[in-house]
């Protein structure tokens, strides 16, 4: 039996960059324009994922790994990237460089880690004509890749009626998302000198 698909996505109440500024991901609607992070064009939502999560579910260790969010710390990136904590799933890619990288591959247990437990959890995933990065809060990360992966929403049936034949749709990564070690390492390296920098700031 095929494992169930998992929901990639960001947590109820991150700012994602719109024509109109930074809004809540779950005001945001189909056909309301959002920024792309890869070209700095503004484009029409096609469709919103959502994904309502009970903590109480998640009765073992794998499944807190594969759906409890990663928290990464405002600034844990850059300076001022993100803006505010970001909150999203361990499988959602962030888009450094040229590449797409997980969330839970940047785990440091520090500016970035997996929360422990949540009572509830409520992701949302937006998808575009084609793939691409968006802005949540101030970070470039992937809006929705199809791979086949449509029914770990519950509202996949909404698509399904929208855009009746249209799925699985073919569409082409908007980055490299097989990611050498190397260049895996050197970004887990810059995460975590920016990372013992704020302990050094705090303990001062």
């Amino acid at each position: 039996m095929a494992p169930e698909p998992t929901p990639t996505c960001i947590l109820r109440g991150t700012y994602v960059r719109s024509m109109f500024g930074d809004v809540p991901v779950e005001s945001l609607k189909i056909g309301d324009v959002i920024q792309s992070s890869v070209t700095g064009e503004f484009r029409a939502i096609r469709w919103i994922g959502r994904r309502l999560l009970a903590g109480s579910s998640f009765d073992t260790d794998h499944l807190r790994k594969v759906h409890l969010p990663v928290r990464i710390a405002r600034g844990a990136i850059a300076q001022g990237v993100p803006a505010r904590d970001l909150y999203i799933s361990p499988g959602h890619a962030l888009l450094i460089g040229e590449y797409g990288v997980s969330a839970r591959l940047l785990i440091n247990g520090s500016s970035i880690r997996q929360v422990d437990a949540m009572e509830e959890i409520e992701y949302f995933h937006i998808e575009l004509d084609s793939h691409d990065g968006m802005y949540a809060e101030g970070l470039p990360v992937e809006t929705y890749l199809e791979a086949d992966n449509r029914q770990a929403y519950d509202n996949a049936a909404e698509y399904e009626a929208l855009y009746p034949g249209d799925d699985p749709r073919i569409q082409e990564p908007c980055v490299k998302i097989d990611i050498p070690l190397a260049a895996l390492e050197r970004i887990r390296t810059n995460v975590n000198e920016r990372a013992a920098q704020f302990e050094l700031v705090e303990t001062a």
